[in-house]
């Protein structure tokens, strides 16, 4: 049996490369090849770090082969509200970014990301990001050019994808393809596919440009596919007979499954969440095998819906009810009822509704309206509440912990912004009201069995 490997901290290396009498330390002796090793167990800043060790070490970094993460998310949050001092930062980040590419020598990088607030007027040094990726053989590329935290909600221009560089670069060892408020067409990433014989993980993310795509192929490696708020889709098709996860939030598209015989995650959300909701059944086909799924039901009443097919596998089930009363809640049940395997359940919650006082209990309402009593939930172990905390959503949780044969688990997460991107500085809005919610929540303390692990966070 080989023995574990353990690269030394920065503070090690500078200690040990520290002259004494008898001359350097072991590590300063190894060769350049060795030392580029250990520097790839390092994160890009510490590997910046050692080139004040010595002399040696200063230009070494240069070869650094590991994860070039260029994340300026901080920077944007200080000067969200300051236009002017943003243009500043945009340059200076620009900057950063040109010169740790250019100083690099090394003939391949494992990883490069960049986060920052950009659009299209600054192309040409995102461009050569790009092909610096291109040409140093990169594993994984991500672009997040945010700009949520823009001063002004002024109409940019998205940064659009370079689809002239893919006819000069093979991209023979990407993996995983990251795009972020990058506008690319659906041609370009057919052709990524086509093209990219080792991709696992695509996401798009806040693409204007994506509009019609199709997922497909004889050698297709793809795992994961996320498309998120690429609002001008019209039409997806997706056959991919290794794919496990897919995430969608967009527009509705109907079905989008030719050949998934794999799929085993699924999440969508918005509209799309509700519809596929209302129209479980016609999803059945795909959904026997799944073992996770999420649905974000945005509509201030959810519908009933009685024929739900039979989810065998489920093991996680996540249901996301933006504004809700007993009667948006008390529509989830049946999809409870179809999962007899479930594990772990998670109900976020958004907005409360002004309701009048309830004149019957949730079970009583439950078997009057859809006609039947619920089932016991034999395998479910733990439950999650997170966001409003509200008389119903506490009436909804103990009416579902009655139902529970063997509770290990129960958490509540009273955040009043549990979508943000920001939760606390959210959270933060609105005190009195997360107080509020609680004393709700405790509620459910005094409720559950000895032995139970309750948990508020």
């Amino acid at each position: 049996m080989g023995k574990e490997v353990h690269f030394p901290s920065k503070f090690a290396l500078q200690k040990r490369c520290k002259r004494n009498n008898k001359g350097e330390d072991y590590i300063c002796r190894l060769p350049d090849e060795i030392l580029v090793i250990i520097l790839s167990g390092l994160s890009m800043r510490e590997v910046a770090r050692t080139s004040v060790l010595s002399r040696r070490w200063r230009y070494l970094w240069t070869f650094f082969a590991g994860i070039f993460d260029f994340d300026g998310s901080d920077t944007l949050i200080r000067f969200k509200w300051n236009e002017k001092s943003l243009k500043f930062e945009r340059i200076r980040f620009i900057r950063w970014v040109n010169q740790v590419l250019r100083s690099h020598q090394g003939p391949s990088v494992d990883e490069l990301k960049v986060c920052f607030d950009l659009d299209n007027h600054y192309k040409p040094a995102i461009d050569g990001w790009i092909e610096f990726a291109m040409r140093k053989e990169i594993r994984k590329l991500e672009l997040d050019l945010n700009y949520d935290f823009s001063a002004l909600p002024v109409q940019r221009e998205f940064y659009a994808f370079p689809s002239h560089l893919l006819k000069n670069f093979t991209l023979g060892l990407l993996t995983t393809l990251r795009l972020s408020y990058v506008s690319v067409t659906g041609e370009v990433l057919e052709y990524l596919l086509s093209h990219v014989p080792l991709l696992e993980v695509l996401s798009v993310k806040f693409s204007p440009g994506l509009v019609c795509f199709s997922v497909s192929g004889p050698s297709l490696k793809l795992k994961y596919l996320e498309i998120i708020n690429c609002k001008n889709m019209e039409n997806l098709e997706i056959s991919a007979e290794n794919l496990v996860s897919f995430k969608y939030d967009g527009p509705n598209l109907g079905i989008p499954f030719k050949h998934v015989p794999r799929l085993v995650e699924v999440s969508f959300g918005m509209k799309f969440g509700l519809y596929a909701f209302k129209f479980l059944r016609s999803f059945s086909s795909y959904f026997m095998q799944l073992e996770r799924l999420s649905l974000f039901l945005v509509t201030k009443e959810a519908p009933f819906v009685l024929d739900i097919p039979e989810l065998g596998n489920l093991k996680y089930l996540e249901l996301k009810v933006s504004r809700y009363n007993r009667q948006s809640l008390l529509a989830c049940i049946p999809l409870l009822d179809a999962s007899p395997l479930l594990h772990e359940f998670i109900l976020k919650v958004g907005s409360r509704r002004s309701t009048s006082p309830a004149q019957e209990s949730l079970a009583t309402t439950f078997k009057r309206v859809l006609g039947y009593t619920t089932r016991k939930y034999q395998y479910l172990k733990v439950v999650e509440l997170v966001g409003s905390v509200g008389s119903a959503a506490v009436e909804f949780i103990t009416f579902v912990l009655e139902n529970v044969a063997s509770l290990e688990k129960l958490i509540v997460n009273p955040c009043i912004a549990w979508n943000a991107r920001i939760p606390l500085e959210c959270e933060l809005q609105n005190i009195p009201e997360e107080e509020l919610a609680r004393e709700h929540a405790m509620k459910l303390a005094a409720e559950l069995p000895l032995g139970v692990v309750f948990v508020i966070l």
